[in-house]
């Protein structure tokens, strides 16, 4: 996956959120998915950064903040499959595999960036 296809399912991931937002607008699924939408567009920014990164502190910053929006963002997901299970909405589900499969893939992305940078060091 190139980083524009990454980018392209991000806003996808941030699109869907609002849908879901939109199931129950007065209730506490939009106050999740503000988070989820915060966190995934700060990803997308982290990595561009994490790329860029000059020295190894810049480098470890960066990485650490975009686990901790990645956290964020699964602690949400886990949150929102914990309430859909007794009622089973399709589009929640479609939803929560889009975001633990986005999440996946920059996994990849920042393990291959690290590893990289190692080779690139050694």
């Amino acid at each position: 996956m190139t980083i524009k296809e990454l980018n392209e399912s991000n806003e996808q991931f941030q699109i869907a959120a609002v849908q879901i937002s939109e199931l129950i607008p007065s209730g506490g699924l939009t106050n999740a998915t503000s988070l989820i939408i915060r966190s995934a567009r700060r990803i997308q920014s982290y990595l561009e950064k994490l790329m860029l990164a000059k020295t190894d502190v810049q480098f470890g910053k960066t990485v650490s903040s975009m686990e901790n929006h990645m956290d964020e963002i699964i602690f949400m997901l886990d949150q929102l499959d914990i309430s859909n299970r007794s009622r089973k909405i399709s589009l929640i589900n479609d939803f929560l595999k889009q975001g633990y499969d986005l999440l996946s893939i920059y996994s990849m992305w920042i393990d291959q960036i690290i590893k990289q940078r190692m080779h690139s060091e050694e």
